[in-house]
């Protein structure tokens, strides 16, 4: 939340960080966020990135992928929803203090070690030596001749009882619905895909579904359904009729997935097949995994675990069709955007300087070329950013950024845009600095500047509030950075995510204890607290106590009647809420203005070259950009920047 005026600017629009200042006592600290956890059949994972050739375990490509918390299991993103089998090591993890009573291969069976070079199909690492053998079992018979699965000596206790079990998908899953009907027909409806293999460079595919009754040289009975254009999960839900003639019986209805090519080959996917006798008999329902051509003529392997198909893909939203004609090109440095486009680029601007430093990015100071205006610009790396899994946050920042009509308090998103290797959020550059650099000048505030201050960032957590957003990162050197907000948090609803500056974080939180609008509150009372650093008046010894109460329940503000105990609170007797949102009510305190040399700002980062560094090649090189889809924005409502010089 921004002091939107010059003269209200004390509350700057920077997303600040790092370290400077001339009083110890208030130094700006890195925010920090454990990274997202997802967790199917009681396995937890977090992405990471390997530098080294790392395969998947769930269906054995190459990967960027995430990996297990405590088994060290390692899948695609685009995969870790579809695992099969339950965590061996459920219960053993850093959050829990009940060992598992599951048993898992280790435990039950004794392992001879036999060095060799190969893939290792637990943690997915290829390495020349300390791989183990599993041999058959008796107590496994489903595959007699032994599983030869190869997994390092310390992952064994890790590895669950599969032995003769094919948990992999390496082609993906397709449901299907086949009925037999009275005058020899067979109904068949073909529902949807999940997790196909990319097929085309953009890292998508375009798939379609063939049936036929095999052998059929001549192609006589092929039926398929639409292409669906850029996707890994299609839905088609289409259904298609076969009128058996006698002798069809001893065929097999064959369903194949190939991907649409415009201008080769069309490339095979995944295929499966049923015999028509056995359908004659009864009806097929659910979810099967797609098979090599050879395999799929003659097999078909329903998955194993039927009652998580309902899962919807996480990763992958819902793509609009191409347009015809050559797809647009990426903003690149050199490129402007066309006068009256009303889309920004990177060659629309020049940087100035540095404004601030934080744990995700930086803040530079910007001017419109062919203008005066300023702007100051927030900029992400992507391949940080794909790193920390943090690409949903992003896109929840610039929506919170986008809301509106929003008080004057909270800084105003003029667009955003991206190249091939950042983001950009480009905002009104408020020019009176942060809370931290100002109250390192003086030491503490007085009381009536600390309620002035207070009351308008309670205003902005009133609004985002009442929206279902928690802010989870108020501090006195980032009070306009929503790069850690959570959405959907209304009444009822809460969230476990670590995250937050840890002197500001909440009790809840370090416990890892769902928590909700609360957690911001907290850190409103420590924020507050600091503005106030020395002997504060009984009012503020008061309203301190209330935001720093460590049940949730009972924190001031935190209840459903939270806002109106705010407002009526003896701290802000003076504060008439109304005029102050109307922005009728002079600030206590007016910092010098400034424009392009930044005076409001910390000497530590202005003084740095205004200049971007480089990303991780390698990262780079693999990232999906469709990550970051739709994250391009112009706000139509925004106001002509307050801090400019024109």
């Amino acid at each position: 939340m921004a002091l939107a005026e010059p003269e209200r600017a004390v509350a700057g629009a920077v997303a600040a960080g790092g370290a400077g200042g001339a009083r110890p006592l208030f130094c700006r600290r890195g925010a920090l966020r454990h990274k997202v956890v997802h967790e199917v059949k009681s396995h937890r994972f977090t992405a990471r990135f390997f530098k080294q050739p790392t395969f998947c375990s769930h269906c054995t490509d190459f990967i960027w992928s995430v990996t297990h918390l405590v088994c060290s299991f390692v899948v695609h993103k685009r995969c870790h929803e579809f695992v099969t089998f339950e965590c061996p090591g459920a219960g053993k993890g850093p959050q829990t203090d009940v060992t598992s009573s599951g048993a898992n291969l280790g435990e039950k069976n004794p392992q001879k070690i036999q060095i060799k070079s190969d893939f290792f199909h637990f943690c997915a690492i290829l390495t020349p030596k300390n791989s183990q053998k599993i041999p058959k079992f008796p107590k496994f018979p489903v595959l007699p001749a032994g599983c030869e699965m190869n997994v390092h000596k310390r992952c064994v206790q890790s590895v669950p009882s599969l032995c003769g079990v094919d948990h992999t998908e390496r082609r993906g899953r397709l449901q299907i619905r086949i009925q037999a009907l009275p005058g020899e027909q067979l109904h068949v409806t073909v529902g949807e895909a999940r997790n196909l293999i990319p097929m085309d460079p953009n890292g998508l595919s375009d798939p379609y579904v063939k049936l036929k009754l095999i052998p059929d040289p001549k192609n006589v009975s092929k039926q398929k359904t639409r292409t669906v254009k850029a996707t890994l999960n299609p839905v088609w839900n289409e259904a298609f009729l076969f009128t058996l003639r006698p002798g069809d019986s001893e065929r097999r209805l064959s369903v194949e997935v190939w991907d649409w090519d415009r201008t080769s080959r069309n490339d095979f996917m995944g295929a499966m097949s049923f015999g028509v006798a056995e359908l004659l008999k009864g009806h097929v329902d659910g979810w099967f995994k797609l098979l090599n051509q050879e395999e799929g003529e003659y097999y078909n392997v329903p998955v194993a675990d039927t009652d998580d198909c309902g899962l919807r893909p996480k990763f992958e939203g819902p793509r609009p069709l191409p347009h015809p004609g050559p797809p647009p090109s990426p903003p690149t440095e050199a490129k402007r955007s066309p006068p009256g486009s009303g889309r920004s680029q990177l060659g629309d601007f020049t940087f100035l300087m540095v404004l601030g430093k934080g744990s995700f990015g930086k803040v530079m100071l910007a001017e419109r070329r062919g203008s005066a205006e300023l702007f100051a610009i927030k900029i992400l790396k992507k391949d940080v950013v794909v790193q920390d899994d943090d690409a949903a946050s992003t896109l929840v920042e610039r929506r919170v950024l986008a809301l509106g009509p929003r008080p004057h308090f909270l800084t105003h998103l003029h667009s955003t845009f991206q190249t091939p290797d950042r983001l950009y959020f480009v905002m009104e550059y408020v020019t009176g600095g942060d809370l931290m650099y100002h109250i390192q000048q003086v030491g503490k505030f007085k009381e009536p500047h600390a309620a002035f201050y207070a009351a308008e960032i309670a205003i902005g957590l009133f609004f985002l509030h009442n929206q279902g957003i928690i802010y989870r990162d108020l501090k006195l050197d980032n009070i306009t950075d929503f790069g850690m907000c959570k959405e959907n948090i209304f009444p009822g609803n809460c969230t476990r995510t670590f995250c937050g500056t840890p002197d500001y974080i909440a009790p809840e939180i370090i416990a890892y204890q769902p928590y909700g609008k609360s957690v911001d509150w907290w850190s409103f009372g420590v924020l507050l607290y600091e503005m106030l650093a020395g002997q504060p008046p009984r009012e503020a010894v008061a309203i301190c106590k209330g935001f720093l109460t460590k049940h949730p329940g009972k924190r001031l503000g935190a209840g459903p009647g939270g806002e109106q105990e705010v407002r009526g609170h003896p701290f802000f007797r003076r504060t008439d809420w109304e005029r102050l949102e109307r922005l009728e009510v002079p600030p206590p305190f007016t910092p010098r203005p400034c424009g392009r040399n930044g005076e409001n700002f910390d000497k530590f980062f202005t003084r740095a070259p205004p200049a971007l560094t480089p990303p991780d090649a390698l990262v780079l090189a693999g990232l999906d950009q469709a990550e970051f889809e739709g994250f391009s924005f112009t706000n139509p409502d925004f106001p002509q920047p307050q801090g400019s010089l024109v």
